[in-house]
């Protein structure tokens, strides 16, 4: 299901592609992603040097999920019901029962591949942000962040606080540097890790 619903923000980005006139081919989204070198925000000149910035958001993104970086509780304050929702946990799989299943590998993949590159980033990054700017100005990444916050309506309990800073993590250098690989790498070193575990997990060693 959730592989499903990744691929329909694919198919639907390109629906709005479409309705916008532009031709649904890997050209318009490679511009429309932005896959291009990041861009200086002061001389507009591309570098490949400032993908080096992608190392203080990974380190951002890092200790936030680590939990390095204390966070208040607001969604607790704001929403004292979700405090008693089920927790979103993966680690409660037995890893035993998953050794030697190859198979899994045929969900992570297609799971990688439209999360982080032509599903979700393309959505949020690609669709959105640029027709956010039209309604918010400079502050479409902000506006954009927000929505990815609320988006994590699978995870109620960090809606609020660590979703929507990941949403800014993720948003601003995309806006900063006019380039989506910025945040496909930041973006995608949960799917790293989520390669190593699964991995780890199919060849009994966690």
């Amino acid at each position: 299901m959730v592989i499903l619903g990744l691929v329909w923000q694919f198919i639907l980005s390109l629906m709005i592609l479409k309705h916008d006139g532009n031709p649904l081919n890997w050209d318009t989204i490679r511009d429309r992603m932005r896959y291009q070198k990041p861009r200086d925000p002061k001389t507009g000149k591309e570098n490949n040097w400032l993908l080096l910035w992608v190392i203080p958001f990974i380190l951002i993104s890092v200790l936030l999920q680590g939990g390095f970086i204390w966070l208040p509780n607001i969604d607790g304050i704001l929403f004292p019901l979700i405090k008693h929702l089920p927790l979103y946990d993966l680690s409660a799989l037995n890893p035993t029962d998953f050794k030697g299943a190859w198979w899994l590998l045929c969900f992570l993949v297609p799971t990688l591949i439209f999360n982080y590159f032509l599903g979700e980033e393309f959505l949020y990054r690609g669709i959105l942000l640029p027709k956010m700017n039209g309604a918010f100005g400079k502050y479409d990444w902000f506006a954009n962040g927000v929505l990815f916050g609320l988006y994590h309506l699978h995870k109620p309990q960090i809606i609020i606080s660590t979703a929507l800073l990941f949403g800014f993590v993720f948003a601003f250098p995309a806006k900063r540097f006019q380039s989506g690989w910025m945040t496909v790498i930041i973006h995608g070193l949960e799917g790293v890790l989520a390669t190593i575990m699964v991995l780890g997990v199919i060849l009994g060693k966690s």
